[in-house]
């Protein structure tokens, strides 16, 4: 890693601390809040930014879908648009082991210049657990700080055919506010990420069949991915209706497999906004819990 990104995460850090320093007025203790075991929502995610990590190129996907909302005491369904599933293993007031899924989008190869005659990039599937440890225990007004220990197992979907695509490490540190009492909620995430030999082949290596003039064979290695800097807020309009929106810098300067042809970028952005509007909830309640 370089100077210039050691320097960014620290700055980071530093912004985190600053951001969840202890406040002067004290909150006096809340009933606890409890929600809908289910829900039904119509809801739509659009997202704005590069095709791959490390891509200058970028693509918009817009995924409009009816969801479930589930709070039940091992899976979670729907409540946070970056963790969409969660399965609770282990709960306790400062460590929490969740299992956690991701979906990064697929590329058209023939719209990505450094990829034009390559396969197409599918859909990958990311699912692994997730330990969460909880470094302040503050009041959810006052924002507090949690490290995420992720381990992921990464798959491609070429149809309904998986093709195993290896694994990723990610220490992220996070910040989480409450901004209102209506359900508004503030996250700072800063994610350094490591990867496995298998998913850097994925994005970055270059066979000898596809090898071109421009672009020279290429073996892609294991090691440092990239760093993620990541703003969120989700912000309910009504009972029924919420939005939730995000932007994210993709920080890949000494990255393992920066000397790629296909690595065209080493700073990149990223946006999203989703909506979800609920339409349906049961009568039979939960406890609510915060959303790392």
């Amino acid at each position: 890693m370089t100077n210039s990104v050691f320097s960014r995460l620290l700055l980071w850090a530093s912004v985190f601390l600053f951001l969840a320093a202890p406040a002067v007025a004290d909150e006096a203790a809340a009933e606890p809040k409890t929600e809908p075991l289910w829900e039904l929502a119509l809801a739509g995610y659009g997202l704005y930014g590069p095709a791959y990590p490390g891509s200058a190129e970028n693509q918009g996907n817009f995924l409009p879908l009816p969801i479930p909302i589930y709070r039940g005491k091992f899976l979670r369904l729907g409540e946070d648009s970056e963790k969409p599933i969660r399965g609770r293993i282990f709960r306790s007031d400062r460590v929490r082991l969740d299992l956690d899924m991701d979906l990064n989008f697929g590329s058209k190869s023939d719209d990505i210049d450094a990829r034009v005659g390559m396969p197409d990039l599918d859909p990958l599937i990311e699912l692994g657990p997730e330990l969460e440890l909880k470094f302040t225990n503050q009041p959810s007004r006052h924002g507090n700080i949690y490290l995420a220990l992720q381990m992921r197992g990464a798959v491609s979907l070429d149809g309904l055919s998986p093709d195993w695509r290896g694994f990723t490490f990610s220490p992220e540190l996070r910040y989480v506010r409450h901004l209102e009492n209506d359900g508004s909620r503030l996250k700072l995430r800063i994610t350094p990420a490591f990867a496995s030999s298998d998913y850097m082949e994925y994005y970055y290596q270059v066979d000898p069949v596809f090898s071109a003039p421009q672009r020279p064979a290429y073996q892609a290695s294991s090691g440092y991915l990239g760093t993620t800097l990541g703003l969120s807020l989700q912000h309910p309009i009504t009972d029924a209706f919420e939005i939730r929106a995000g932007v994210r810098i993709g920080m890949l300067q000494g990255a393992r497999n920066e000397a790629s042809p296909l690595f065209t970028d080493d700073t990149t952005q990223s946006v999203y906004v989703a909506f979800l509007y609920k339409f349906w909830a049961s009568k039979r309640t939960t406890t609510a819990e915060d959303v790392f």
